[in-house]
């Protein structure tokens, strides 16, 4: 009895029975009942005819259609256990091992009784036979089914070139890829991450993956060289992918690409072509997680099948899109609030930042103004704006030179809210009463003390109900007068020691502006003490022991960070971002990079070092 060997098709044991009985696989067929074409289509009755004549087991049987691959579907077909698209295995090249042939031909009578056909040399996968090292080479081509898989047909026809060798080729090293596909195919086994994964799409993406990573490092991009080398990585899982996709989409600025670039066939076919086949399920959410950290897509793109429902990351080319800002003042704004650091050498559009967490600043920058509309909306003259601004009582939102709008209005009529709140009426024929401004220049004070100490209580503030805004709140000259005396008649206080000036303070806490500091003073945010400098004989801000220790104990810089996590600037500033914690702004002024020491210990804990 006859049976079939290790690995072989239906059409190679049908034609040798075929031989075997004398005849051809028409004849054979017919001499069975049915038809050759009813048997390559797999048509139960007829298998079960044949089956039934030849002897064979159940399990014989099963695993016979098991290695030809049985219809599961218009363009799929069930192989070894594995969903393959038909294709994949139904070919009109019809390849073999020219070793494997002639060794089973050798010393036989009637060699094409013998000599059989494996089902895994159908798989587009597989191209060399491990046994001997040999690739497999085309025999034959047919468009016809029913004359490709003539077996005994065919196999006659070269049997002299086969035997005497035409068909050898240079034998070739397997590699680990050559390995697993045949231990999967042959015992189903599969020792790495790709056992997670159907066969089908695993030897689809390693060819893919390994195509692109040879073509980046400039090699060529040969079938064998790119599905050894995707098996290598994706093999792996899914962080090694994730490593392999970085690589590719890696900029030489330190940016990413953001066109498909390397990864064009792999977005095709994870896209288009398998779009709805969920076997490149996996694959597919691996490529898309990371294009979305990388990619700056607008809400309502797809991206491998998937709709974004919201903006992720913006490039600056794309926020000055949306916003109709230009990139150089985008970038301005966005390097000095830290979203970019100082050297950021990246182009336009690898220039990238979370969309959510700047998306104010976005929102803000358009509605910002120039110095002549803030004074409009504040009802200041010139060197009034001036004053506020260098004594910090108002803080422009940038302070880049190159930027003419760096004013929010609303900080301005903040202010003024404020100072409503505390003024008195004051008649405008009422004497005695003079602004702000000009109480700063008669006295010498900075306008910014003059308003602390309004803010105190030690002066009182009048509002003359025919001017507006700013320039119409006013002082009492006299009084101004006496606080002004008070104030230089006060004992001059030495520094403490282990104290500083407030400037060298602030310094050494990487906050920059003379005013900066000089609004948390005023504000009664922190604690100074105002002394008279020996040499100058005016008075000046000085920082005691316990005034420094005050403000370590409530604010942290970002300077301050770094130093006791020893983290870098840009990494403090990602985490602040994605844990959503904002800068101290008191009044809902922006001071710069200023945070509450109670704000910080989730982003504390998740820098420093365990």
């Amino acid at each position: 009895m006859v049976e079939p060997s290790a690995r072989e098709t239906l059409p190679s044991f049908f034609a040798r029975m075929a031989t075997l009985n004398g005849t051809d696989v028409s004849g054979f067929a017919l001499d069975l009942g049915v038809s050759f074409r009813r048997i390559l289509e797999q048509d139960p009755t007829a298998i079960t005819t044949f089956a039934t004549r030849s002897g064979l087991t159940p399990e014989q049987r099963t695993t016979l259609l098991s290695l030809t691959g049985e219809r599961a579907g218009d363009v799929r077909m069930r192989f070894r256990g594995e969903i393959f698209v038909s294709r994949a295995l139904r070919n009109p090249v019809v390849r073999a091992c020219p070793h494997c042939l002639r060794e089973r031909a050798e010393g036989q009578a009637h060699p094409l009784r013998h000599m059989t056909m494996s089902g895994d040399w159908q798989c587009r996968g597989v191209d060399l036979c491990l046994k001997h090292r040999h690739p497999l080479v085309p025999l034959w081509t047919r468009m016809r089914p029913i004359e490709r898989d003539d077996i005994s047909a065919r196999l006659a026809g070269i049997l002299p070139d086969l035997l005497e060798g035409r068909f050898d080729r240079e034998t070739v090293t397997p590699s680990e890829y050559d390995r697993w596909l045949d231990l999967r195919l042959s015992e189903g086994r599969d020792e790495t991450w790709l056992a997670t994964q159907p066969l089908f799409s695993a030897m689809t993406f390693c060819d893919l993956l390994g195509a692109a990573l040879l073509r980046k490092r400039g090699e060529e991009a040969d079938g064998r060289a790119a599905r050894a080398t995707g098996f290598a990585v994706a093999s792996r899982g899914p962080d090694s992918i994730r490593g392999a996709l970085e690589d590719l989409t890696q900029a030489g600025d330190g940016g990413h690409i953001v066109t498909q670039g390397e990864l064009k066939p792999v977005l095709k076919t994870l896209g288009p072509l398998y779009r709805d086949d969920d076997s490149f399920g996996g694959f597919r959410d691996i490529v898309r997680t990371h294009l979305l950290e990388i990619w700056p897509l607008a809400a309502g793109e797809d991206i491998l099948g998937h709709t974004l429902p919201e903006r992720r990351l913006h490039s600056l080319g794309s926020a000055s899109r949306e916003t109709g800002i230009g990139t150089a003042v985008l970038n301005a704004f966005l390097t000095e609030a830290g979203a970019f650091s100082p050297d950021d050498a990246r182009a336009e559009s690898r220039k990238t930042f979370d969309a959510k967490a700047w998306q104010s600043l976005l929102d803000e920058i358009p509605a910002l103004v120039g110095p002549i509309a803030m004074r409009k909306a504040m009802g200041a003259t010139l060197a009034e704006l001036k004053s506020l601004e260098a004594d910090g009582v108002l803080v422009p939102r940038t302070r880049v030179a190159t930027i003419k709008s760096p004013w929010r209005i609303s900080d301005g009529l903040s202010f003024l809210d404020d100072l409503e709140q505390r003024a008195i009426p004051v008649d405008g024929e009422t004497p005695g009463w003079e602004t702000i401004q000009l109480v700063h220049k008669r006295l010498g004070a900075p306008a910014g003390r003059v308003i602390a100490a309004i803010r105190t209580g030690s002066l009182r503030l009048g509002k003359r109900p025919d001017v507006l805004g700013y320039h119409g709140f006013v002082v009492n000259i006299s009084e101004a007068s006496r606080w002004a005396d008070q104030a230089s008649t006060r004992e001059a206080l030495k520094i403490a020691e282990g104290g500083m000036s407030v400037s060298v303070f602030a310094r050494s806490a990487g906050i920059r502006g003379k005013d900066t500091f000089q609004a948390l003073i005023d504000g009664g945010h922190t604690p100074a003490t105002e002394v008279l400098n020996p040499r100058t004989k005016r008075l000046q801000w000085q920082m005691t022991s316990a005034d420094i220790a005050a403000f370590h104990e409530k604010f942290a810089t970002l300077t301050i960070i770094s130093e006791e996590t020893g983290a870098h600037r840009t990494t403090i500033l990602a985490a602040l971002a994605s844990l959503g914690i904002e800068r101290f702004q008191p009044d809902g002024r922006d001071i710069g990079s200023i945070y509450l020491r109670q704000d910080l210990a989730p982003v504390l804990d998740k820098l420093v070092p365990r």
